[in-house]
């Protein structure tokens, strides 16, 4: 088994839109990302690679990099699922916070937990996502941002050769 865990934030900037755990959901402001913000993504992404001894999502996709300017996060998930199974790892369980004044989660969670079930090839009873405020306290209590944390399990996948 590995444990591994994750921690992205994002600043509120333009926009009318977030995009969390490959959903996209209506608000008053978009996220400031080089890719497109989604923190729960890039926590989780995190979470995996630290469990796998690889580094961080910066390492693997940097934001000096042109290639990853606006880029779909689900994306990148799937690579960093790829190197999980080179490994002949796979997911126990996923399990996210995502801290937000607003906008308000609860009628997403359903769709963001089944787009990362399915990214990591994961039942969906394996995979958790819930959402908190901080009350009115901290960046995320101001309403400035959005921050994610993330963390996973990791065992051995017996069905690999």
């Amino acid at each position: 088994m590995r444990i591994g865990q994750g921690i992205d934030a994002h600043r509120f900037g333009e926009g009318d839109h977030v995009v969390l755990a490959g959903v996209r959901i209506a608000h008053e402001h978009g996220l400031i990302a080089h890719s497109d913000g989604d923190v729960v993504i890039h926590a989780l992404c995190d979470a995996l690679l630290g469990a796998m001894g690889l580094g961080d999502i910066g390492h693997h996709f940097p934001d000096t990099d042109a290639t990853f300017k606006g880029a779909d996060s689900r994306s990148l998930l799937r690579q960093v699922v790829s190197l999980m199974r080179e490994r002949s790892l796979q997911v126990g369980n996923a399990d996210v916070t995502v801290v937000a004044q607003a906008p308000r989660l609860a009628g997403h969670v359903d769709n963001m937990q089944l787009n990362l079930s399915d990214d990591l090839g994961a039942k969906l009873s394996h995979v958790n996502i819930k959402a908190t405020t901080m009350e009115g306290m901290g960046f995320t209590g101001r309403g400035e941002g959005i921050a994610a944390f993330a963390v996973v399990l990791l065992t051995a996948d017996t069905a690999a050769p």
